[in-house]
């Protein structure tokens, strides 16, 4: 009788055990626990503006404001945040209107405006050091060897130096190449990967074939592309663009730029996307009458630069740029060029935005809803990258990606965060 009662105890302490467990993997996987994980360190908020926070009306919340000035707080399914004034605020939380939770510093800045774009540029930049995009093998006299694969070199690694000198073109390292191989020297070079840069030994070979001392590699010093501008300053001028880096083409990786034009381009047609192929604006360098300006740094939601003087064609009021919080589901519209050099808006639904606070290329999803856009591309295309995002007279994003077998949907990233690259002169 009592081994039969105490085999019921472990049973039933088991069940105990594992309800309990389950419990609190329930809470821990719950949403307000999500809430709870999830909400920000520190917050920002445009004077004379809302900031919603999300939250859940299951956990309720109570805020007390750590200084004399009034911070209104109106909590619901999100927490709503607003104050007239700039300043910095230290909030302290409490949860169930009660328990401490922790302090919450709040720093209300002014309002960031900017100029939306949607014009098409083209742009050329010279990069920070040599890209290699191909290895060669070369022909001595029917001895072939591919010199620079054996001292390590990949495609896509950036040669930032040849025998000490900064490699700031093509025909530079040709000259020192020759030189060294007609001393019967290596050539040394300092190259940057993937990883980590290194120095590489590269022993030239005579081509028969060129010629010419060779060190079995491609490079370029120049790289181009298309996309839109985003905005700029109505101040200063200082435009930003693509919403995502400029690549080297081979690799994908994000080059270093030592300066750059940017352009208008004259859009002469468009390739529809499918499931199947993505699509893409065709166009021509316009010249500098609507687009003109110098590149002067690649960040990691775009280009930045100058531009010479404000588009003729295109949006010219200044709207306040969007905090991530501030950026909701619903309605909005994208900015860009199907035909010629003249902008157009188009309809567009955001169906998901990131609780981001940090930058990142991927912060909102949104679907094409205007037939008109739907009709003439099929939804995004390349070019469109850098289309600037208005929802609620406000800019709140920049076109970043399209979802290749359902072109109809694509990401954008915040525009907040584009304005807080230290390159754009905000950060």
């Amino acid at each position: 009788m009592k081994s039969s009662e105490r085999s019921m105890r472990s049973v039933w302490r088991r069940i105990v055990g594992l309800a309990g467990a389950a419990l609190v993997l329930i809470a821990g996987t719950a949403a307000p626990a999500q809430r709870l994980y999830q909400f920000p360190q520190r917050l920002e908020i445009p004077a004379g503006q809302d900031v919603m926070v999300p939250w859940t009306r299951w956990l309720p919340l109570s805020v007390v404001n750590g200084n004399s000035r009034p911070l209104m707080i109106q909590s619901a399914a999100d927490l709503d945040f607003y104050t007239p004034t700039s300043g910095h605020y230290l909030l302290h939380l409490r949860l169930f209107g009660w328990l401490p939770w922790r302090g919450l510093p709040v720093d209300v800045t002014k309002p960031i405006y900017a100029v939306p774009g949607g014009q098409s540029i083209g742009v050329v930049v010279h990069t920070r050091g040599l890209i290699v995009t191909n290895l060669t093998v070369i022909d001595d006299r029917g001895r072939l060897s591919d010199p620079a694969g054996a001292a390590g070199i990949e495609r896509g690694d950036v040669i930032m130096r040849v025998d000490g000198r900064l490699a700031t073109s093509v025909s530079l390292l040709r000259r020192r190449v020759a030189r060294d191989g007609a001393q019967h020297r290596a050539v040394v070079l300092w190259v940057e990967g993937a990883r980590a840069g290194r120095q590489r030994v590269v022993a030239p070979t005579w081509s028969t074939r060129t010629q010419s001392w060779r060190l079995g590699l491609a490079v370029q010093d120049r790289t181009s592309g298309v996309g839109t501008l985003t905005f700029f300053d109505p101040r200063t001028h200082r435009f930003t663009a693509l919403g995502h880096s400029m690549t080297d083409g081979v690799t994908r990786r994000p080059i270093g730029i030592l300066a750059g034009r940017a352009m208008g381009a004259d859009i002469v047609g468009v390739v529809p996307a499918s499931p199947s192929q993505p699509g893409q604006k065709v166009g021509v360098l316009a010249g500098p009458a609507n687009i003109s300006g110098v590149v002067t740094a690649n960040g990691r939601l775009g280009i930045v630069g100058q531009l010479d003087h404000p588009p003729i064609w295109g949006p010219a009021q200044a709207m306040p740029v969007a905090f991530p919080d501030q950026v909701h589901v619903g309605p909005a519209e994208i900015v860009t060029v199907l035909h010629g050099q003249h902008p157009q808006m188009f309809q567009i639904e955001i169906l998901k935005t990131a609780a981001q606070y940090s930058p990142s290329v991927k912060g909102l999803l949104f679907k094409v809803t205007d037939p008109r856009l739907m009709e003439q591309t099929g939804g995004i295309v390349q070019g469109m990258s850098g289309s600037p995002i208005i929802q609620s007279g406000r800019v709140v994003g920049a076109v970043t990606h399209v979802l290749v077998n359902r072109p109809w949907l694509g990401f954008g990233c915040y525009a907040y965060w584009m304005a807080q690259q230290s390159s754009y002169g905000l950060g």
